[in-house]
């Protein structure tokens, strides 16, 4: 008789933890759902539940962009961006804007820089690292382009035309300079626009468009 209360008193208890284990079940299950909320909408949730953490977010995005400009010698398109956040593309936008906002990206167009997709936005740090005027920087540059990146730091914030750089380039040619030598009037010309697009793209340098002739300026 005992024996059968013992097993009814200690039914009682199993099945009591039974129920507790069930309740902590249904907690942890509502917690993980929240995180993979939270997680999934990594935007406008977060900055009105944690400004500090939608800070910090950002500033991940920041160091993304720049980690891609020193590993690619480019900025990034939002696309890529995106998938290196491992985040949809709306929360991308919603960081990318803020952080213009903020005065630290800016983007330039891929015709620009000749790259493709030729309409889309390639983001890059505001604060640079690098500067054409550095002379380590210059002189890694391609030989090629060294002389061409050398007038535009001289020009300094009055910059160069590109019919200036044209000129220049004929100078080159006729100089024998590696690079420029034994080249067409029509190779100048391209190869001008290749020295051109690479120092936008490593964001070295600035164009300015005007009716009479684009400008030229070293980024500082």
């Amino acid at each position: 008789m005992a024996d059968k209360v013992k097993d009814k008193e200690l039914g009682k208890v199993l099945r009591g933890i039974e129920k507790q284990l069930k309740s902590i079940h249904g907690v942890l299950s509502g917690l993980e759902t929240r995180i993979e909320t939270l997680e999934g909408t990594m935007g406008h949730n977060i900055q009105r539940e944690n400004p500090l953490i939608y800070s910090k977010v950002l500033m991940g995005t920041l160091h993304a962009i720049e980690e891609f400009e020193i590993k690619n010698g480019r900025g990034v398109v939002a696309k890529d961006l995106a998938a290196i956040r491992n985040v949809e593309a709306p929360t991308i936008y919603d960081h990318l804007t803020k952080l213009e906002d903020s005065n630290l990206i800016f983007w330039q167009r891929g015709a620009e820089l000749g790259l493709k997709p030729h309409n889309a936005k390639f983001y890059s740090v505001s604060d640079r690292k690098e500067k054409l005027s550095d002379l380590p920087i210059l002189m890694a540059l391609p030989d090629s382009v060294v002389p061409v990146a050398q007038t535009i730091v001289r020009a300094s914030n009055k910059g160069i035309t590109r019919s200036n750089l044209q000129d220049i380039v004929f100078s080159l040619k006729e100089q024998g300079e590696k690079g420029w030598k034994n080249k067409t009037a029509k190779q100048l010309e391209e190869g001008l626009d290749d020295t051109l697009r690479l120092l936008m793209q490593r964001v070295l340098i600035s164009r300015k468009r005007t009716p009479e002739d684009d400008k030229y300026f070293a980024r500082e």
